[in-house]
């Protein structure tokens, strides 16, 4: 069964700010953080629309895991969204199927790329003519476009946890993938949340432990 995870995060030192408005659920995620729901967070890749009535002055992270799909995150400060990150795996998918539709119209795509015996090379050739066609770089630029590092320094990451996320962001590093579940991980480690997994505001019962 697939992760799916979601949730908004805050520092401990701010969960107290957060209590007085009196979300649905609180709880530390670890020594670091706390994650927290409100009426509107919801199992979804966006961020609830009420958690902005609550911040003011306190950053707020919202992060989200749908362990097959994608994940990404949102950083909220002063009522406003400063960083934001989403990656769809689907996307990517989407379009090489239909991309290899288009080539081989009289085949089933599925097949082609992954119940076939020989799926596994067929799907490296046809991914280097796809990417050839369709700039993997431009596709990355995209997904960085509204993405800022350095608004993680509000979460008091130090200049070396800094420097990790600028490296796994970069262009070239997210070109280069080759294990998209890699860079997730390496994310959560770097920002001490490895604990956020298999949580999510339709499951509190089984965070009240």
């Amino acid at each position: 069964m697939s992760e799916f995870t979601s949730g908004s995060l805050v520092l401990n030192k701010h969960r107290k700010a957060i209590e007085d408005f009196n979300p649905i659920f609180i709880k530390p995620l670890n020594d670091k953080w706390s994650v927290f729901f409100t009426e509107g967070t919801d199992v979804s890749d966006t961020y609830p629309e009420d958690i902005i009535k609550m911040i003011a002055g306190v950053p707020v992270l919202y992060f989200y895991n749908f362990e097959d799909h994608g994940w990404g995150f949102t950083i909220l400060h002063q009522s406003r969204v400063v960083s934001a990150f989403d990656y769809s795996y689907e996307e990517d998918e989407i379009e090489l199927q239909n991309y290899v539709q288009e080539r081989f119209p009289e085949e089933e795509a599925i097949e082609l790329l992954y119940v076939n015996p020989d799926s596994d090379a067929f799907r490296v050739k046809i991914l280097g003519e796809f990417y050839m066609e369709h700039s993997k770089e431009d596709k990355v630029k995209k997904l960085i476009m509204s993405l800022d590092v350095d608004a993680f320094a509000l979460f008091n990451i130090d200049s070396g946890g800094l420097d990790r996320l600028r490296d796994m962001f970069r262009i070239e590093s997210l070109v280069s993938l080759q294990d998209r579940f890699t860079l997730i991980d390496d994310f959560k480690a770097t920002i001490d949340i490895k604990e956020m997994c298999w949580v999510r505001a339709d499951r509190i019962e089984n965070l009240m432990n």
